[in-house]
């Protein structure tokens, strides 16, 4: 059966077992004695963090420090201040402990889900682990953790908490299936740390497959095969010894600056939303950050990031590589922050959000800003990016900002890194037509092709309806982003790809050929896109990039690509 999205690429056989969790029934009696709820709540933390710090030592004998690190995020949404807070309010009002809090960690689930990055949607799956684990202490249901394995087995849940993966015996786990989660959920990222192959997003996995039964799990093409034959066995087995005869022949790359057969140099960099991301890179041999997004460490708060938390964090990346390029907050549309208290938008997507809403910000925004420059010291310099610009009045008022807060650091005596290269999202069609005005009053620019696809075609990436008219093969984008390229070039003003299109391989060897300067993509896809360019002239890319250029749909530019490819590779 075809099923869910590969987040973790491989081959792996085993029998199906499934985790699931029973579900709790919270009592909705409104509490008698305010101070025993709030005692009872007390005890419910405190067992929830002796369990958690007793899994997260259990971890060391699989996970580095990096990985542990998600456990400790974990603890620190367990004695979250706010939420024991907002608990204690609602005990006050009449209600039980468990009926407090799972009203309010109901809402912060509620909030990231919402959202469309990936990424910061699946961090409520963290909190609803959290929530489950607590609420279970409140009501009495006794806690199981993963049980212990003695056979090759495929792991199904409709979830897999951090909690969940600590307790595996990973001797016997091959592979793991979930319900939910994309491939920056907690499954997806345990599952490429651990080398385990992996499909999430299989809706209604649970009630189709045979626990007991041994599967395949083809984390290749996104399929289960059920009791295989021995033929079907022996096939899937060479498969597995190709994928890894790949992965040490990718591995020789690794640490190779990334050029073509010519010597052109084109550098393949990483997207990150955090620090903890830094350890899912270096593994990868990526030569910088490309794209390294600010608001998950304004989200993951409930009041604004002090000057000093955002300089630690900013800070640890800035250390890890000499380019690092860091987009300025961009909330608003699906992101928001409780803090701001920003107004309810009838169209968001199009509305106060990124740098219109920091502008407006302005405070917000110079923290963050004094929080870069301060945190980026040490380093050779440092690439500051304001995302969703569409009008050069805005970028002059962000630099007029930036020049601000130089000023305010240079009358403080502060000591700062005064060797800033100024960039922006080209993310906007407005701001893809006007690129070569906005070239000459910035170093570089960064092709968000996300967003540029979504607002060229009017069509919203998420929404399966028009998901025809996402189209990122389409030519009439890559001649738009063709022009962005030469426009940017005439004032010596470098261009990147941010947006999921520079991590697709035949994609980013057709952008090589354009022009482009820098590539910024998933870890996964750097070491396979680092080899093919390794095969190619220039010329060779340039001449595909000629021949795409004058094709007429997404269709035949695809079949361009793979009829010249083939001749080539």
């Amino acid at each position: 059966m075809n099923i869910g999205t590969v987040a973790s690429k491989g081959i792996a056989v085993g029998k199906v077992v499934v985790l699931d969790r029973p579900t709790l029934t919270i009592p909705k009696h409104e509490n008698q004695d305010v101070a025993l709820e709030k005692e009872t709540f007390k005890e419910a933390i405190t067992r929830s963090v002796e369990n958690l710090t007793a899994i997260k030592a259990k971890m060391a004998d699989h996970f580095d420090d990096e990985h542990m690190a998600i456990m400790d995020a974990h603890l620190q949404m367990l004695q979250d201040p706010e939420i024991r807070s907002q608990t204690h309010d609602l005990i006050d009002q009449g209600k039980n402990a468990a009926q407090a809090y799972e009203t309010v960690t109901n809402t912060f689930i509620a909030m990231f889900e919402a959202m469309e990055d990936d990424y910061f949607r699946a961090r409520a799956a963290d909190i609803q682990d959290i929530q489950y684990r607590v609420l279970a202490h409140l009501i009495g249901t006794p806690l199981k953790d993963a049980t212990l394995l003695d056979e090759d087995t495929l792991i199904a849940a409709h979830d897999l908490t951090p909690s969940d993966t600590a307790t595996l015996d990973y001797r016997f786990v091959k592979g793991f299936i979930t319900e939910v989660g994309g491939v920056t959920s907690h499954t997806a990222i345990m599952a490429r740390a651990l080398g385990i192959p992996a499909l999430v997003g299989a809706k209604e996995a649970l009630s189709k497959l045979n626990p007991g039964e041994v599967y395949v799990l083809d984390a290749l093409e996104g399929k289960l095969i059920a009791s295989p034959d021995e033929a079907t066995l022996a096939s899937y087995k060479e498969k597995a010894e190709q994928l890894l005869r790949e992965k040490q022949r990718l591995q020789k790359f690794k640490d190779q600056v990334t050029k073509t057969r010519d010597g052109h140099a084109l550098p393949l960099f990483a997207n990150i939303g955090s620090p903890d991301d830094l350890a899912l890179v270096e593994p990868h041999g990526a030569e910088g950050i490309g794209l390294y997004r600010t608001e998950f460490l304004f989200m993951n708060e409930k009041t604004m990031p002090s000057l000093q938390k955002q300089i630690d964090a900013y800070q640890k990346v800035f250390e890890a590589y000499d380019t690092v390029i860091v987009r300025t907050l961009d909330i608003g549309g699906d992101k928001n922050l409780p803090y701001l208290q920003q107004a309810k938008e009838d169209n968001p997507f199009l509305g106060l959000r990124a740098l219109r809403l920091t502008l407006k910000e302005r405070e917000l925004f110079k923290t963050q800003l004094k929080a870069l420059l301060i945190g980026g010291k040490g380093s050779p310099h440092i690439h500051i990016m304001f995302p969703m610009v569409a009008l050069e009045q805005e970028l002059d008022a962000a630099i007029e900002v930036l020049e601000e807060v130089k000023s305010d650091l240079d009358q403080a005596n502060e000591p700062y890194q005064k060797n800033v290269k100024i960039g922006i999202m080209i993310e906007i069609p407005a701001a893809a037509l006007n690129a070569e005005r906005l070239a000459s009053k910035v170093d570089f620019f960064s092709i968000g092709s996300n967003d540029l696809i979504q607002y060229t075609y009017a069509a919203d990436r998420m929404n399966e309806a028009v998901g025809y008219l996402y189209q990122p093969f389409d030519a009439t984008l890559l001649r738009l982003i063709k022009h962005v390229i030469d426009s940017a070039h005439k004032h010596n003003t470098e261009v990147g790809v941010c947006g999921e299109m520079g991590g697709d391989l035949w994609l980013a060897l057709v952008l090589a050929g354009m022009g482009i300067d820098e590539l910024s993509m998933q870890p996964s896809s750097i070491l396979p896109i680092r080899e093919a360019l390794s095969k190619l002239d220039l010329k060779q890319l340039q001449e595909l990039s000629e021949r795409v250029l004058a094709c007429h749909d997404s269709d035949s530019v695809k079949r361009t690509i793979q009829e010249t490819l083939a001749t080539l590779i």
